[in-house]
């Protein structure tokens, strides 16, 4: 799956933006559906390097590996607090709790991928529009996924 994402999103979701700046994230399905049984180490390596590649192929200087971190940190805090089973992955909830799950983790990361990228308080309001059109769009990417992965 992890090839998969890194490819679905450099080679077609990065060349395709709604309105002339929307971009969807895809790649964030693999770090949200990372089971809790892996080791908290190797959940933040595997993160890291998915956002170095998607920063090589992106051109975006480290932003994603960060914001991959991120989330990847916050889900290992959650999980941790939340009496959730290690064998239960994230791709079996009930489509309901899927999306209760995916919503912050989403916002997380576009938020501060924006806000990295614009990097000032001037362009708050720019950087709220822009999170929460992309996650939208990034939501409904996930929510197909989650889907297509039922009818299996």
């Amino acid at each position: 799956m992890f090839f998969w994402v890194v490819l679905v999103q450099v080679f077609i979701l990065n060349n395709i933006q709604f309105s002339g700046y929307v971009n969807p994230y895809y790649y964030i399905i693999f770090i949200i559906t990372l089971p809790p049984r892996i080791n908290k180490f190797y959940s933040l390596i595997i993160s890291l390097l998915l956002g170095l590649i998607i920063d090589l192929f992106s051109h975006s200087h480290g932003m994603h590996a960060f914001c991959c971190l991120l989330i990847i940190y916050f889900k290992i805090i959650w999980t941790s607090k939340k009496d959730i089973d290690e064998n239960i992955n994230v791709i079996n909830f009930p489509l309901q709790q899927y999306i209760l799950f995916i919503i912050p983790f989403i916002f997380l990361h576009h938020f501060s991928l924006f806000f990295l990228e614009r990097f000032s308080l001037k362009e708050i309001f720019p950087v709220i529009k822009l999170t929460i059109s992309s996650a939208f769009f990034t939501g409904v990417l996930l929510i197909i996924h989650k889907l297509f992965i039922l009818r299996k």
